[in-house]
């Protein structure tokens, strides 16, 4: 069997409402690539029956597989086992919520047609918006992206978002150096890795649209992440100006 050119990454957990939605929403934003195309939904050990249903839509829908966890162990670990389950050229994640428009996957692809390695859906560039999220959470956001920015080198608006699409050979190349699961640090050692190994980084306007009640609830706490991002960004400031982590 030929590997397909794109997989499509989607971290579920609890989201079985959201799983025949979004595959459709995908499969109808690639149109015709729709059969050059893999959707991965890597299930963090839902108690509710998210592999079940998985299991189901890929009953009618080929190109939709299922990746499980024995155990829920988190966002970033999710991420992790999608891209290395990935079998394509081109890999891509979106949120199981539809948060962010599976047609802007299709701009990404695009920008990877045109020698980008890694591109990134930004809320916070120009053009770029997000919709619902309360104002505590935005602040903590954008004020993670901004010290990636400026203290770690990283050419990124929105370096901790997980809207993004990139060639797998680079994260074969940069994974070994990936060494936390959680989110949104799994996400910003990536992010830095690439730019640290010369890959070449770009972004598209997005608009995001915060979770409703009726499609389940975030998964994320800022409050919750920030400790550890803290501590892995003097890491990696350390590492940036010194060449050492320790």
């Amino acid at each position: 069997m030929t590997a397909p050119l794109i997989s499509v990454i989607v971290p579920v957990y609890n989201e079985k409402p959201n799983i025949e939605p979004t595959a459709r929403a995908v499969m109808d934003a690639f149109g015709d690539l729709s059969s050059d195309l893999e959707i991965l939904f890597v299930d963090d050990n839902s108690p509710d029956g998210t592999a079940d249903e998985v299991a189901r839509v890929s009953g009618f829908a080929s190109q939709v597989r299922l990746v499980q966890h024995g155990k829920k162990e988190g966002m970033g670990a999710a991420h992790r086992a999608g891209y290395e389950a990935a079998e394509s050229t081109y890999v891509m994640c979106i949120d199981a919520d539809l948060s962010q428009s599976p047609k802007d996957l299709v701009k990404m692809k695009e920008k990877l047609d045109n020698g980008y390695d890694l591109v990134v859906g930004s809320r916070y560039m120009k053009g770029g918006k997000q919709v619902g999220k309360s104002f505590f959470r935005d602040i903590g956001s954008r004020g993670m992206n901004f010290i990636c920015q400026f203290m770690l080198g990283i050419p990124l608006t929105d370096c901790t978002h997980t809207f993004r699409a990139f060639r797998r050979n680079i994260f074969e190349e940069v994974s070994p150096k990936i060494d936390q699961k959680g989110h949104p640090n799994f996400q910003v050692q990536f992010s830095f890795w690439v730019v640290r190994k010369g890959f070449k980084t770009g972004e598209i306007p997005i608009i995001f649209t915060e979770r409703a009640d009726d499609r389940g609830q975030s998964k994320l706490s800022v409050k919750k992440e920030l400790p550890q991002f803290l501590k892995l960004v003097v890491r990696l400031m350390k590492l940036r100006l010194t060449g050492r982590a320790k």
